[in-house]
């Protein structure tokens, strides 16, 4: 078997937050002589640098949108290179050439989960984000909830809430407190209505009336991010 690490590329800031979230067997983020490293059992059956660097490609993908979740400040990482290591000790590194640059100032939020009286509430991090993307990598459903989320526009946000609600439907939603009625047809109006939103509604028609007071961004982010929180949860217990 061989042991294959990628060398993780970003700024320190987000860097160096990863290895307390992912510490396991199925998918690890290690600090050596410097540098940061994805080690994943994806990796295992695999033979060749092109192998390992297409499959942490994928993985780094669902991370960043797990970390986004969880933190709004986070900032992209991407692989920079495949080390094979022998079992002798030996190293052999294949590097990809990729230039990104950038400043910013570390500013961090935590993921919040929606309650059944419709607080919201600081979820638990440690124990939840390397869940977030094992089950991503195992449920195409997380993968694109997570994806869009990302994106970060009020049509993506609604994407997200379209994949919940297929998913579970949205009595479930409601029912099990992930979201109070009011407030979800509150942000759905939003979404929808042009007049709310200009060219950035789901909607151009003039049917599509908002509600008496529009969601922010902002807040709208907040309140999809609670219900999905609380839908991956569900998921991994598998109760519906």
């Amino acid at each position: 078997m061989k042991n294959w690490l990628v060398r993780l590329k970003g700024e320190e800031f987000d860097l160096e937050i990863l290895p307390p979230l992912f510490h396991s067997t199925q998918l690890s983020i290690i600090k050596e002589n410097g540098s940061y490293y994805l080690k994943s059992s994806d990796f295992d059956s695999l033979k060749l640098a092109d192998e390992v660097r297409e499959s942490a490609i994928a993985i780094i993908e669902i991370l960043n949108s797990a970390m986004v979740l969880s933190n709004h400040n986070f900032h992209d990482i991407s692989e920079d290179g495949v080390l094979l290591v022998e079992k002798n000790g030996k190293r052999c590194f294949s590097l990809y050439l990729e230039e990104s640059i950038g400043i910013r100032s570390r500013v961090s939020t935590k993921p919040k989960a929606t309650t059944p009286d419709g607080i919201q509430q600081i979820a638990p991090q440690h124990s939840n984000i390397e869940s977030w993307v094992n089950l991503a990598k195992n449920d195409k459903t997380v993968a694109d909830a997570l994806h869009f989320l990302k994106k970060g526009t009020w049509i993506s946000l609604y994407k997200v809430y379209e994949i919940i609600k297929d998913d579970i439907g949205s009595d479930v939603i409601i029912n099990s407190g992930f979201a109070k009625k009011t407030k979800l047809r509150r942000f759905t109006q939003t979404a929808q209505s042009r007049l709310a939103l200009g060219d950035e509604a789901r909607h151009a028609s003039k049917k599509c009336r908002p509600p008496a007071k529009p969601m922010t961004f902002i807040e709208a982010k907040s309140f999809i991010g609670g219900i999905l929180i609380n839908w991956i949860c569900l998921k991994k217990i598998n109760i519906y």
